[in-house]
């Protein structure tokens, strides 16, 4: 009877040992688990860009963080907004050292291999690509992974500042006071918006307007805005102009 007992305990104790080392339980994160930022899915419209972000993992997360660097020089960060309800997110830009951080979680299980958050820029010039986020760290539960940065696909009918090549923005008088004239040239008619952001990428001011083929001008009043460096873009459908123009 007394070995029977201790036979059972060890059966027991045996069991209770494999079920804790079970790799499906433990949710050991490593560099099988991956977080996609998919630029392959990129959306875009007047004067922005955004792409999904989701995991690859066979484990259960229920923490999503990850931080970057971008091109500051094409492109400013706008905002990331989720796309799963039950996500609690936090996000911010440090221009101190020029990095996005975003940190996520829920007491629901995550979906693998759905798009869980979305990545907004407003588009300065040119294409967002993979070369255009730079020293990106990822954690799932906390714990680091591995990323994968999917390439950019230029669309058949893309919008490049290159269709025309008489595009051009200027301001006067620059510096200003906060009266200044816009002039800008363009080779089509078309509805645009002109865009005022400070030096941290936030809109302060916005505008609609049409344009007309050829030279365009327009009164820009600034005069409500603190003295400092401000970045103008005209934003039209099919191009991005833009000018940094100083109040003082």
């Amino acid at each position: 009877m007394k070995k029977q007992i201790i036979l059972i305990v060890a059966i027991i104790f045996t069991s209770l040992i494999s079920f804790a080392q079970s790799p499906n339980d433990i949710n050991l994160i490593d560099a099988q688990d991956t977080v996609v930022f998919d630029i392959s899915q990129t959306d875009s419209g007047i004067g922005f860009v955004e792409f999904p972000v989701y995991f690859l993992s066979n484990d259960t997360i229920n923490a999503l963080d990850f931080s970057f660097k971008f091109n500051e020089t094409n492109f400013t960060y706008d905002t990331i907004f989720k796309l799963a309800s039950y996500l609690s997110v936090t996000s911010n830009y440090n221009s101190g050292n020029q990095t996005v951080y975003f940190t996520s979680f829920s007491i629901t299980n995550f979906g693998n291999d759905t798009p869980l958050v979305k990545i907004r820029f407003t588009v300065l010039s040119g294409q967002f690509c993979k070369d255009d986020l730079n020293n990106v760290l990822v954690y799932l539960n906390g714990d680091p992974c591995s990323v994968k940065l999917t390439e950019c696909v230029t669309p058949v009918n893309g919008i490049h500042e290159a269709e025309n090549k008489n595009a051009s923005i200027d301001f006067y008088p620059n510096p200003s006071e906060g009266l200044t004239l816009v002039r800008f040239n363009t080779d089509r008619s078309e509805p645009y918006e002109i865009v005022v952001s400070d030096v941290n990428g936030k809109m302060v001011y916005k505008q609609n307007a049409n344009s007309m083929t050829g030279e365009n001008e327009m009164n820009l009043n600034l005069e409500f805005l603190s003295k400092g460096v401000y970045l103008v873009q005209v934003v039209l459908p099919t191009m991005n102009l833009h000018k940094k123009i100083v109040l003082q």
